[in-house]
Order: C-alpha cells, then sequence, then structure tokens
C-alpha cells in the first residue's frame, strides 16, 4: 500500500524535476537562440540594403571626386605664385599693358578660402585693360581684381589716352 501511493508521489515529483530541472533550461536556450537568430536575420536584412545601395553610393562617390576636382580648379589649395607671375606676365604682354613688379599682399583668412592680394602698378590703353580684365575674369580659376590710383594719361609718342594705376589683384585658394 506505500509502494502504491509512494509511486504517484515518485512519478509527480520525477515528472516536476524532468520539467524544472532539464526542459526548463533548454526552453530558456531555445528562446536565447529564437532571439539571437531573428537579431542575425534582421542585420542580414539590413546588410542586404546597403549591400543593394552599394553601386548608387559608388556613382555617388564618382560624381563628388569629379565635382571636387572641379572646384580645385576654380579654387586651388595653394597660390602657385610661379605660374600666377608666369600667367599674369603673359597675359598682359597679349594686352599691351606695361608693368614692371609684383607686390604681395595681405591675406586674409575667410571661412573657407583665403584671399590672397597682389599690387601691380600698370600702364595700359582702356580697351586693353578692359579685354585683358575680361579674358582674366573667363578663367578657369577664380580671380578678382580692384584698381586705386586710375590716372588718365595721354601717350606723347602716338597721341593716345591710357591709364596708369594700381591693381589689386585677388586671388583664392581654398582653406584646409
Amino acid at each position: 500500500q506505500q509502494l502504491i501511493v509512494m509511486m504517484p508521489v515518485l512519478l509527480i515529483a520525477g515528472v516536476f524535476c524532468y520539467a524544472k530541472y532539464l526542459l526548463s533550461p533548454l526552453n530558456a536556450r531555445a528562446k536565447l537562440l529564437s532571439a539571437d537568430l531573428e537579431n542575425i536575420k534582421k542585420e542580414y536584412r539590413e546588410s542586404e540594403g546597403r549591400a543593394a545601395r552599394l553601386p548608387r553610393l559608388e556613382q555617388e562617390i564618382i560624381y563628388l571626386n569629379q565635382e571636387i576636382s572641379e572646384i580645385e580648379k576654380k579654387l586651388p589649395p595653394n597660390k602657385d605664385v610661379p605660374n600666377l607671375i608666369r600667367l599674369l606676365s603673359k597675359k598682359m604682354s597679349n594686352y599691351d599693358i606695361v608693368w614692371n613688379r609684383l607686390a604681395p599682399g595681405s591675406q586674409v583668412a575667410k571661412d573657407y578660402y583665403v584671399e590672397h592680394s597682389y599690387a601691380i602698378p600698370f600702364s595700359a590703353s582702356y580697351h586693353n585693360l578692359a579685354k585683358f580684365l575680361a579674358d582674366i575674369g573667363q578663367m578657369e580659376r577664380i580671380f578678382a581684381s580692384r584698381f586705386s590710383k586710375l590716372i588718365p594719361e595721354t601717350d606723347v609718342k602716338t597721341g593716345t589716352i591710357r591709364v596708369r594705376g594700381e591693381l589689386i589683384f585677388l586671388i583664392y585658394t581654398s582653406k584646409g
């Protein structure tokens, strides 16, 4: 009779121990693995989305690099004074502008660029000066000019009216 009473108690205790100590940790581990699997699947889907955008992003990088090179042509990182002197000398001689020196001026740092100034005393006819400035304005690199001390004079040899003064020539370089 004790055996009959003990058997159901032992059976219930065995089922309890089996559920508590064997199935419960397995279920917890299964839930943990399911959550990890879902995170991995989610990450995989996100990676597929990024991979699908990769060719478009590569094209965008190529386009942006081309834009950077175009901007660097207009706003170079250095002032390159020897080439600037050669360029100005050639352009001024093409337009019969007489000059004898190029005096460096101040450098003014702005938010995104640095402005370098050069003073150039000159003598030229009005038309040639205007053509020179128009030619410089059409160049790819960004230049600006200001005048000080413009004085009209008559050339005694030819009888033409010329202008004498000082051209403040501004060049810009990128900052950074």
